[in-house]
């Protein structure tokens, strides 16, 4: 599997084709299988720095991995990407590498181990361009077009894209850089490297050019040598490709002497000068950094002041809003309703039932408009019930008793019927109004239920069922009251008795549904599997 894989990652670059990165391949190939070329790992990372971005992560997510299966996993998958980078380039303008490729670097490496990739070949085929090349050197007319496009392209990019790329540059040379010289690795060499990039770049923590050509000198020749060829080079560009470049070097003699002494300074280093010149600016960098700091608070003040603005703004445009809206609109909190237009039908009944009953025939043209809640429901049914109760109370109507207690059932308000029925019972009515006693004790039974009050309200259901033995009614309530408390046979038992009397099997579908979707979980599992076992089939268990 793993030669399969170390395999497939060369056959990605031919030779032909990509003959630097098929290079660059099998050497990477030879580093991981320990051959006897004896490629370094320090070499690949060298290398893969000095043929750009793309590689050097390459490198990173491969060394990053512990066993060999990871590492080829990782090369393969690294390969890919690469190749469909080093594809478009090859098609595009004819070249493998970078624009901003350390050839030197990549050269240095590859001689190292007697690697000479070949150049590419032109394609068989005849395109436009190799009608030109017939007459010419193909490789100076193929370097020619190459300027010539990247020319094109730069005057096309305006001075902003031009100050843009700059930085970008400048940015991608200056981590690379660095990212030779790990802090905690090489403490003093990440300083040299960061005193060089300030150099460069202007920064305002900048070494002078004494102190810096002190402390390259007390490093040793080949760091005074970097910073000396410093100002040989003209624009910001050709500085940090030559403090990158120089510093791949430098890194080969550093980690080698790292490898073999355990320290990254030579024994020749001066370190009493490193120490004072890197001394002397510390105070600057805390100062600096200050600075930076006062300057981040400023500018979070700044932010804070501006986002209490825009949020007063905002609270006041709703605030203004707000206002507008309900000159048209109205809005129902205690029925969960907002924005009804105001001086409609739907407002007009919708004011009214929060004050009063409603008509049956309005409730129903509010439904059929939509306007549909539990909290609507609740509350017609309540304004029903205060109604009958008052209509009980102050003209004596028993019936009205009964009504009331329906509705406030529906209403799911009992604490007022509960009082009242408690009061009322044992119901002194006259022996001939035996359907008037039989629904008051029904309700009153209805009322315990709800309350879970099961016992009271069986005791209730029965003395229903003895004043009125053929009504359905106190039937229905004890079979309710049975399934409740999982005495099954006895709850299916008083329900075959109600539609003996007259029940009809839709109602009864209802109870049935409306008593297993009130029980608990545990019921609900214990009933669900009775109404199966007794040949209950319901779409809803």
């Amino acid at each position: 599997m793993i030669n399969k894989q170390i395999s497939q990652a060369q056959q990605l670059f031919p030779k032909l084709q990509y003959p630097t990165h098929r290079a660059y391949i099998d050497l990477f190939v030879s580093m991981l299988n320990q051959d006897e070329m004896g490629v370094l790992e320090r070499d690949i990372e060298i290398l893969s720095i000095g043929l750009g971005y793309t590689t050097h992560k390459l490198f990173q997510s491969v060394a990053e991995k512990g066993i060999l299966s990871e590492r080829t996993d990782a090369l393969l998958f690294g390969a890919l990407k690469l190749k469909i980078e080093v594809k478009k380039r090859v098609a595009e303008f004819g070249v493998e590498l970078l624009n901003d490729s350390n050839h030197a670097v990549v050269d240095l490496v590859f001689t190292q181990y007697n690697v000479k990739p070949e150049p590419i070949k032109a394609p068989k085929h005849k395109t436009i361009i190799n009608t030109k090349l017939e007459t010419v050197e193909k490789t100076k007319v193929i370097a020619e077009e190459i300027k010539k496009r990247l020319l094109d392209k730069a005057l096309q990019s305006s001075k902003q894209q031009s100050e843009i790329n700059l930085t970008d540059i400048v940015k991608a040379k200056t981590i690379q850089a660095r990212a030779l010289f790990p802090e905690d690795i090489y403490p003093n060499y990440r300083k040299f490297i960061d005193f060089l990039l300030q150099q460069v770049t202007s920064d305002p923590l900048r070494i002078s050019f004494v102190d810096m050509e002190k402390l390259s000198s007390a490093l040793g020749s080949e760091e005074l040598a970097l910073f000396a060829n410093l100002n040989n080079h003209k624009t910001i560009e050709e500085k940090l490709k030559h403090i990158v470049f120089g510093g791949l070097q430098l890194k080969i003699s550093v980690k080698k002497r790292l490898k073999d002494t355990g320290n990254e300074l030579t024994t020749n280093s001066d370190l009493f000068v490193i120490k004072e010149i890197e001394a002397q600016y510390q105070s600057k960098l805390e100062a600096i950094e200050a600075q930076k700091q006062r300057e981040l608070e400023i500018k979070r003040q700044a932010i804070e002041v501006e986002r209490r603005a825009v949020a007063a703004a905002k609270l006041k445009a709703e605030q203004e809003a707000e206002v507008e809206r309900k000159k048209h609109f109205s809005d129902f909190p205690k029925l969960g309703l907002k924005n009804i237009p105001k001086h409609s039908r739907t407002e007009e009944l919708l004011q009214k039932l929060m004050a009063r009953p409603i008509r049956i025939d309005e409730k129903k043209w509010l439904d059929c408009e939509g306007i549909v809640s539990d909290l609507i429901d609740k509350k017609y049914h309540l304004q029903l019930a205060h109604q009958h109760f008052q209509n009980w109370k102050q003209k004596s109507l028993p019936w009205e008793l009964v009504n009331a207690s329906a509705a406030y059932r529906k209403a799911e308000e009992l604490a007022k019927i509960k009082k009242a029925l408690d009061d009322s019972y044992p119901f002194n009515i006259p022996k001939n109004e035996k359907k008037l006693k039989s629904a008051l004790l029904t309700t009153y039974g209805g009322v315990c239920r709800d309350l879970k009050d099961y016992m009271n309200s069986i005791k209730l259901g029965l003395e229903a069922h003895k004043v009125t033995p053929l009504s359905f009614r106190p039937c229905t309530l004890l079979g309710a009251v049975y399934l409740s408390t999982g005495e099954f046979d006895l709850g299916h038992e008083w329900y075959d008795k109600a539609k003996e009397r007259g029940f009809s099997q839709d109602a009864y579908d209802n109870d049935i549904k409306s008593v297993y979707f009130r029980a608990s979980d545990e019921m609900k599992n214990r009933l669900k599997q009775n109404l199966i076992a007794t040949g209950h089939k319901y779409k809803w268990l």
